[in-house]
């Protein structure tokens, strides 16, 4: 789990308490709302981070709506603090602008998060 620690901590940028990473369940090719996520990581059950993989710009408008959406639902339903959606994308500057134009029409919860980042630095999930 080292290497989600590390993920959470310095790609994602979380300045979560140390004892919440004392509990983190890691699951991937999750079904959401019509979408497969890569990756969806427990810290703590108090931040929820949804990790899928886009590489087709024209696909945002459609999944990002659901991703917030279903991301939401879920932080709030679960009582998780905060929600971050990693997009894992192999060429950022196709993706970021438009995620983040799209993010910003969507979103005005300060506790949800997106980012936009190469799909060579998100880590997998130990397994069983």
């Amino acid at each position: 789990m080292e290497n989600i620690i590390a993920f959470v901590k310095q790609s994602l940028g979380c300045n979560c308490p140390e004892e919440v990473f004392s509990h983190i369940e890691c699951w991937s090719d999750i079904p959401c709302s019509g979408i497969v996520l890569d990756t969806r990581i427990n810290v703590g059950n108090r931040l929820l981070v949804y990790i899928v993989t886009v590489n087709d710009p024209d696909s945002l408008r459609r999944m990002l709506p659901v991703l917030v959406s279903a991301g939401k639902k879920e932080r709030d339903g679960a009582g998780f603090n905060r929600f971050r959606l990693v997009l894992a994308a192999d060429d950022i500057s196709k993706i970021k602008k438009e995620a983040e134009k799209i993010f910003n029409s969507l979103n005005e919860d300060e506790k949800i998060y997106l980012h936009t980042l190469s799909g060579k630095s998100i880590p997998q999930c130990p397994k069983g």
